[in-house]
């Protein structure tokens, strides 16, 4: 007799391979850094396969890299705030992933860095930042 499992997550999930780019403090408040891919995503959480993983209950913060739609369209990405809830191990004991909830989530244009040439000289024109924030804060 099969056992049926009900689902407990409330928000829509979505299957993506994504890089993702995260950091957190270990326990000495060292910053660490890491890098891997989404399995899956949603607007509460998202699942990171990674060799190297903070442990649960770590603060984390995610960069989720989308696609560039069109060659005339810029590229956004995620950049999520949250905690991890779970840290999955192969059969060696090696890290496999995690699982994170999150309290914030923005979409944002990734910095750029604009050069022109002026009288021979490079000069930067500054720093672009777009930041929509689409209203997923938790607490």
């Amino acid at each position: 007799m099969k056992e049926t499992v009900k689902e407990r997550r409330n928000s829509k999930r979505f299957r993506l391979r994504l890089a993702v780019v995260f950091t957190w403090r270990d326990e000495d408040g060292i910053l660490q850094s890491s890098d891997g891919y989404s399995c899956n995503i949603s607007s509460r959480g998202i699942y990171v396969e990674t060799k190297c993983a903070p442990r649960p209950g770590n603060s984390v913060e995610m960069n989720v890299f989308l696609p560039q739609p069109a060659i005339d369209i810029r590229a956004v990405e995620i950049h999520a705030k949250g905690q991890v809830t779970r840290v999955d191990q192969g059969t060696r004991g090696q890290v496999r992933g995690f699982a994170a909830m999150n309290r914030t989530v923005l979409i944002r244009e990734p910095l750029e860095h604009v050069l022109e040439q002026k009288d021979g000289a490079v000069q930067g024109s500054g720093t672009q930042q777009k930041v929509q924030d689409i209203g997923l804060h938790r607490s």
